[in-house]
């Protein structure tokens, strides 16, 4: 579409531009899912401090644990 091409003037460039772009892109998204966690994980401190100000335990959300198929 846009014929960009990356180092290379025939179908390599296109090639190392298609993977360049992936690569991008999944930079992108480990920074993304880095932002989250550390925001989740900065709000179940503030929870827990806050609980413990007020003298109650810590109620963390349960997860259910995927169930084994061994029989």
């Amino acid at each position: 579409m846009t014929r960009y091409k990356l180092l290379f003037p025939d179908w390599r460039g296109y090639v190392l531009a298609f993977f360049s772009l992936v690569w991008v892109a999944n930079q992108y998204m480990s920074v993304y899912n880095r932002l989250r966690l550390d925001i989740r994980h900065e709000q179940v401190e503030i929870k827990a401090e806050e609980q413990k100000g007020k003298g109650k335990e810590l109620e963390l959300p349960k997860q259910e644990l995927p169930k084994s198929k061994a029989a």
